[in-house]
């Protein structure tokens, strides 16, 4: 199976800041002009701000177009990153880890001793080398998919616990507030049509026959 990253999200952001960069490059074009203006003598200061931010944005946005493969087969993986394919066999791969990082999970790698995966830095922790891979919110597919396929072909190398649980409690206190909305929803309309039936009644029995 592929996983792929899904870019549309932020592509559309990268041309957004883009957008923006332009704009404020020409408000400070405009200010440049007007010699009383409050801010003309900052005005080469804000151009060159909405030049970086074109710039950088537009080089984000390349970035992007740059394929994001994982493929999963019973051998081990094969992952290109930033146009650098790495295949590694499942004994190269130590771990893969669902983790919480700044309030979103990613997916990391941990190799064996003496492997590196080519378009990533690696991190420390607890003295072993980890490569962040990508947001679990950022594939193509439903998490569960992208673990359910690497269970398929990892197995015990897999370790979402921590994820798939969290993803439960999400679920249940989604179907909880689904459920009681709905229950809300029902209870004041049946007030409503109480309400409504009551004034039928009542002008039924003011009106003369």
């Amino acid at each position: 199976m592929q996983l792929h990253r899904d870019t549309t999200k932020l592509r559309k952001t990268c041309l957004s800041w883009a957008l923006f960069g332009v704009l404020a490059w020409g408000a400070a074009r405009l200010v440049e002009v007007k010699p009383d203006h409050l801010y003309h003598n900052r005005a080469s200061f804000y151009e060159f701000l909405g030049v970086t931010i074109v710039a950088v944005s537009l080089v984000a946005w390349l970035m992007l177009l740059l394929p994001f493969l994982i493929e999963v087969d019973s051998r081990g993986l094969t992952v290109r990153l930033r146009g650098v394919t790495t295949r590694l066999p499942w004994e190269s791969v130590e771990a893969l880890t669902v983790t919480e990082i700044a309030e979103s999970w990613h997916l990391d790698i941990r190799l064996a001793p003496g492997m590196k995966l080519g378009g990533r830095l690696p991190s420390k922790r607890d003295g072993q080398r980890v490569y962040t891979l990508l947001p679990m919110d950022e594939f193509t597919v439903a998490p569960d998919e992208v673990i359910a396929a690497l269970q398929r072909c990892g197995g015990d190398k897999i370790d979402a616990e921590q994820y798939l649980q969290h993803l439960a409690a999400r679920r249940t206190l989604a179907r909880f507030v689904a459920e009681y909305n709905a229950e809300q929803r029902r209870t004041a309309a049946e007030k409503g049509g109480g309400s409504s039936a009551g004034t039928d009644l009542r002008q039924g029995a003011e009106s003369p026959e």
